[in-house]
């Protein structure tokens, strides 16, 4: 992706994706968030409403035995909520790169200013590929929807599965099965770590299939999943680069940088360091 206008914001362009500089671009699968969200709503004792077009899910009713289905979110609020908690964990995962960038001595800052859909690769340009993730239009929707990297990252929807009914089975062999974080047999640091990895109550199929048919009404209504956010998102980035520490000398104060970019040549290249 060219560090260029529309594909990343005007003032940084002179920095941004130039060689010689690392770009980290964590992604994350909203269309598994939300379903871990309907999880944990059902769990809870609460399932959506659609206050887009103003309707109950339908069939939900057959569920009344397993949740008061009159106790409901709203459909856009939920999927806004978890849109937000990924952007946070994204956040989070950058900002942990920003202090082992000071920690190194190395420059650079956490930003959001590339356009999200380059980056993934719906820009619509073939010769700006971006991740090369798939991607597909539809009249009902705004932007592309961007799905998954087929055999690396793919989100928990179709077209990388069958139906959200095969989405969340395997959503919940990922939780219980071997090497999750509910299963038995998975490592942890208690003490008795078998039996508090155990404890949580596994999915019945029953409630399987309630989290499913809110999901599947959400994709069959919208034409995706989730219906109101991109099904995959990148939102902020990390940029990582040496220093020119002579201009930071000749236009600011001392202090302007830590001793560890000072000293970052010498440590880490063998190269001479700088006094501060």
């Amino acid at each position: 992706m060219p560090p260029e206008v529309p594909h990343v914001e005007p003032h940084n362009r002179w920095v941004v994706n130039q060689s010689g500089t690392l770009l980290v671009i964590p992604v994350a699968d909203l269309a598994q968030h939300v379903l871990l969200a309907l999880c944990y709503f059902l769990q809870n004792g609460a399932v959506i409403r659609d206050d887009v077009y103003g309707c109950p899910i339908p069939g939900i009713e057959q569920f009344k035995h397993l949740v008061n289905v009159e106790n409901t979110w709203p459909l856009t609020f939920v999927e806004q909520w978890s849109l937000t908690e990924v952007t946070a964990e994204l956040s989070t995962s950058c900002y942990a790169g920003a202090l082992m960038l000071q920690a190194m001595g190395l420059g650079g800052w956490m930003f959001n200013g590339m356009d999200p859909f380059s980056v993934l690769g719906a820009s619509g340009n073939p010769a700006v590929p971006g991740l090369g993730f798939r991607f597909d239009a539809d009249k009902r929707w705004p932007y592309p929807n961007p799905t998954g990297l087929t055999s690396v990252m793919e989100g928990y929807c179709p077209p990388h599965f069958r139906d959200m009914r095969a989405a969340v089975d395997v959503l919940c062999e990922r939780k219980f099965g071997p090497g999750g974080p509910f299963h038995p047999d998975t490592p942890g640091p208690w003490k008795e770590s078998r039996k508090i990895r155990s404890a949580a109550p596994v999915h019945s199929e029953e409630f399987k299939e309630c989290v499913a048919l809110q999901a599947q009404y959400i994709f069959d209504r919208f034409g995706k999943f989730p219906g109101t956010v991109p099904s995959v998102v990148a939102t902020i980035y990390l940029q990582a680069h040496h220093l020119d520490l002579e201009f930071y000398d000749a236009f600011c104060k001392p202090g302007a940088y830590l001793r560890t970019h000072a000293e970052h040549m010498a440590r880490w290249h063998g190269a001479a360091g700088y006094q501060i």
